[in-house]
């Protein structure tokens, strides 16, 4: 019993001390596989694990990229990973700095330093978002042509920022750059470089006086599913503090105003016209601004002016269903005013009198009918 006794604590036999000694005193991975085989529940199993991990690590080539990723793959419990994870880091991490990308690159927009496996290259973007991939000595290794993303046709203007490479979801490096399209449209872009993939979010809206843009995303509407790279695109956006997002409130203003104008083209200059109406949401600003704006009060409406989002707006809300409806809609422009407005004795025609200079003008507008005639 006082023989057994320590096997039963330590929970380990001779033969196994005996192979662990042996081990020790001629390491290899052969003999440490063997032993984790033969004793898989040993007490010894996490240091020979270990021991064999060493072996395998601190043989392999620091320069070898695929080798290291090889050890990852294969080993994924390793207490040797973050070692190796650091050598892939640095694998793929570029030493060259921005001064020295750009010397090798020539003329271009911007170059930036990329590491892929231990293998430097430079990425050089020139005029159209043409993509040179270059090598060390500036030969180069591969041509792209990346898409110009867009809501309205506008060219490329000029990137905001330097180039840079990042790793926004961890592991894989992407070129980052922004650019924008005339003053109303900012991109966000990530491109994966060895597969050709590029992920893009844009910004686009109506530009401010102080160069700013006013807007919205395509990418960040309520339900979409987006790519860890494009959610990482449009988060940026949140924080830049050139862009001013658009409320839902303010968004539903601009949409119900450029609706109006593109279904009216003639109605500001026009002597007569068919108008078309246009129904407000509820949570626009307009029908927010509507409701605390004094009242023409008509047979079947009640009317009110409002100057919001730049524009002269004429609003009407039916006294049964509580329905609005955007009547008239224009810029508004210096010199020019909207002095009085009321129905006339029909309770339908609503009269609009406009000084412009030392002018005078009235629309007539039915809202029976739905016509303008101007005099």
């Amino acid at each position: 019993m006082l023989v057994l006794l320590p096997q039963v604590v330590l929970g380990q036999s001779k033969a196994e001390t005996s192979q662990y000694t042996k081990l020790l005193r001629k390491p290899t991975v052969k003999a440490a596989e063997k032993f984790m085989g033969k004793f898989p529940q040993s007490a010894y199993t996490a240091k020979v694990l270990r021991l064999r991990d060493s072996l395998l690590f601190y043989t392999l080539n620091p320069e070898d990229a695929e080798g290291v990723k090889a050890f990852v793959k294969d080993h994924p419990e390793s207490p040797f990973l973050p070692q190796a994870e650091a050598r892939i880091k640095e694998h793929n991490t570029s030493p060259l700095t921005h001064e020295e990308a750009l010397s090798i690159a020539g003329n271009c927009l911007d170059a930036v330093g990329w590491r892929k496996d231990n293998v430097d290259y430079i990425l050089a973007l020139d005029d159209g978002l043409a993509l040179r991939i270059l090598e060390k000595d500036g030969s180069l290794f591969a041509g792209r042509t990346l898409v110009n993303y867009t809501m309205q046709d506008q060219p490329f203007t000029e990137l905001t920022a330097p180039m840079e490479i990042v790793a926004p979801t961890g592991g894989r490096s992407y070129l980052h750059f922004t650019y924008k399209n005339g003053p109303a449209e900012y991109v966000e872009a990530l491109y994966l470089p060895e597969e050709d993939i590029l992920n893009q979010a844009l910004f686009y809206g109506k530009p401010l006086p102080d160069g700013r843009i006013e807007g919205q995303s395509p990418e960040a509407m309520e339900g979409l599913s987006l790519s860890a790279e494009v959610a990482w695109l449009v988060n940026r956006f949140r924080t830049h503090p050139a862009l001013v997002p658009l409320t839902k409130a303010d968004y539903l203003t601009d949409a119900s105003l450029q609706w109006w104008r593109e279904r009216n083209p003639k109605a500001l200059t026009a002597q007569q016209a068919k108008l078309a109406f246009g129904r407000l949401d509820a949570e626009s600003t307009l029908a927010d601004a509507y409701k605390s704006a004094g009242k023409e009060r008509g047979k079947s409406y009640n009317v009110a002016k409002v100057v919001l989002r730049d524009h002269l707006a004429v609003i009407a809300q039916s006294k049964s269903s509580g329905e609005y409806l955007l009547i008239w809609a224009e810029p508004v422009v210096k010199g020019k005013q909207l002095r009085t407005y009321y129905f006339e004795n029909d309770g339908t025609t609503l009269d609009l009198v406009f000084y412009q200079g030392k002018s005078m003008f009235k629309l007539k507008i039915s809202l029976a009918s739905q016509t303008m005639r101007r005099f």
